[in-house]
């Protein structure tokens, strides 16, 4: 990072304290770390934790989840996920002297049996196992990230205090007076491509979808030209939820009670399970 860069995410992060970071009461005797002090890519600032709670809350955290934290600093929301919501936790940060300091907090704290703090760099380590992943690294590290989220597993929650995904909507927005924002995303499952399903409601029929993250939009066709219907909807992790759109798609033809045709579904890797139920209905092609 340069140091016009450092100056100026400095500015930023200082002028932000206030609404969710926290200013002091970070370190022991063996290390007292300075908000704004350098690292690898961003400064170290502390959230406060007030907003550790609403992250965590907003997450929907349980004692079966697997919380990851990237960039950890000193351990406070990996800390709070095992003992506010009894989950299992992992903290990764750079700064050896951050990890260590992380360390002695969570013995500190009496969580050791359920919270593991790495020292490591978050572009190598594997965080995949996450059921929740936690962030406050800046816009520019999330987009950077980001590709490897959206390969986690269809569900997993996202966490992100004040910086956002880009073009990558959250899924849900907290604000609160005075705090920074906080974003929420749902990790998508893959559909794009196209599938065949047994049963529709236009009968056996071909499905093409095209996807933008966790938004929706294709072509349900039966199979030997009985019609076609243009669907559009969303996806809440591997739940898939289409109905019919309000505009025409290409190769849709208006069909009869389309306004009423919708389709819920659960991706399971290439196949689509009929809700409620586990019944396999549909298949990936390509």
């Amino acid at each position: 990072m340069s140091q016009w860069s450092r100056r100026a995410l400095l500015a930023t992060t200082l002028g932000l304290i206030a609404g969710g970071c926290a200013t002091g009461g970070a370190g022991d005797s063996t290390y007292r770390p300075l908000v704004g002090q350098g690292g690898k890519d961003v400064m170290w600032v502390p959230t406060l934790d007030g907003l550790v709670m609403q992250m965590l809350e907003a997450a929907a955290v349980t004692p079966e989840d697997l919380v990851y934290d990237l960039g950890s600093g000193d351990g406070r929301i990996p800390i709070w996920a095992a003992r506010r919501f009894g989950a299992r936790a992992v903290g990764i940060e750079y700064d050896p002297k951050l990890s260590a300091l992380a360390q002695r907090n969570a013995e500190r704290a009496g969580v050791t049996d359920r919270v593991r703090m790495i020292h490591g760099d978050i572009f190598r380590e594997d965080f995949s196992a996450a059921t929740v992943l936690t962030l406050y690294l800046g816009q520019a590290l999330n987009l950077k990230l980001r590709p490897t989220i959206l390969r986690m597993k269809a569900g997993t929650r996202v966490v992100s205090n004040l910086f956002d995904m880009g073009d990558w909507e959250p899924d849900r927005t907290l604000r609160t007076p005075d705090q920074n924002p906080v974003f929420v995303w749902i990790v998508p499952a893959s559909v794009a491509g196209e599938w065949t399903l047994d049963a529709s409601p236009l009968g056996a029929a071909r499905l093409r979808l095209e996807q933008q993250f966790q938004r929706v939009r294709g072509v349900l066709a039966a199979l030997g030209g009985g019609g076609a219907i243009a669907l559009e909807g969303r996806l809440d992790g591997a739940r898939l939820s289409l109905s019919s759109a309000t505009g025409a798609a290409p190769g849709a033809v208006a069909t009869a009670g389309a306004a009423q045709r919708r389709l819920e579904l659960l991706v399971d890797g290439d196949l689509l399970l009929s809700l409620p139920g586990t019944q396999a209905v549909g298949r990936r092609l390509r």
